[in-house]
């Protein structure tokens, strides 16, 4: 079996005996970089962006990334209380993108950033927060939790598509652009397919209904694998019902 370096830096915890010393004086300047932030007059994107950066890296390194995700989202909460929005939403998405974090605490970062997105009406963000959930509940065979994500989901990407403007107006970032219209036009169709399947048995005709303006979107693009699987699903509703 081949060690990989995420492998390794997950258990390293297990195979080395991290000094106590050491997990002191990292938590002491985080501390110190937290009190730094809360207390400052002005918001300094690129340094929060580049210290959360190296102490995600360090706390890593330390094989403790459970811990540093513990440790920032009560950092996010405690900013949300005194107004630093934008640099509490940079937390919830940075915690989003840690692999080694139990499930259920997954859900728990995940649903409280999904209500943040939705406290500040960002579309974008309250997508990716479902797409986050969506996955989670994927993998750990929570299906019921699944299909009412799939739904949300399909409806905030209708949200976005029919009002990209305002979506673009109340998205809230320090790093990344937006992505374009098509984007979300593509990512609509597609969580319709998997509507589709989901209610294919209990409720063929709104299947149909989403199938077929996924297929429109899907034709637009020239997208002719994804239209062909379309009209074999349109085909076996044709023929059950």
């Amino acid at each position: 079996m081949q060690i990989t370096k995420k492998f390794f830096t997950h258990f390293r915890k297990f195979m080395i005996k991290i000094p106590n010393s050491e997990i002191y004086a990292l938590n002491k300047n985080f501390n110190r970089f937290k009190k730094q932030i809360i207390t400052s007059r002005k918001q300094d994107n690129a340094y929060f962006i580049s210290q959360l950066i190296k102490y995600k890296k360090e706390y890593e390194k330390a094989g403790i990334e459970e811990h540093f995700a513990s440790k920032i989202f009560e950092f996010a909460q405690q900013m949300r209380k005194i107004g630093i929005d934008d640099f509490a939403g940079m937390i919830y998405s940075t915690l989003m993108k840690m692999p080694f974090i139990n499930p259920m605490t997954k859900e728990t970062y995940a649903i409280t950033g999904l209500n943040f997105a939705i406290e500040h009406k960002d579309s974008i963000h309250i997508h990716a927060r479902l797409v986050d959930l969506k996955n989670l509940y994927k993998h750990t065979n929570h299906r019921h939790k699944y299909i009412r994500v799939l739904f949300q989901e399909e409806k905030e990407l209708t949200k976005i598509c029919d009002d990209y403007k305002m979506a673009k107006i109340n998205y809230r970032t320090l790093v990344r652009e937006q992505s374009p219209l098509k984007k979300y036009e593509i990512e609509l169709a597609k969580t319709r397919v998997d509507v589709a399947k989901v209610i294919l048995k209990t409720n063929p005709q709104k299947a149909k209904i989403m199938l077929e303006k996924a297929s429109k979107t899907f034709e637009k693009e020239s997208r002719d694998k994804e239209v062909k699987f379309i009209n074999i699903m349109l085909s076996e509703i044709k023929h059950s019902v």
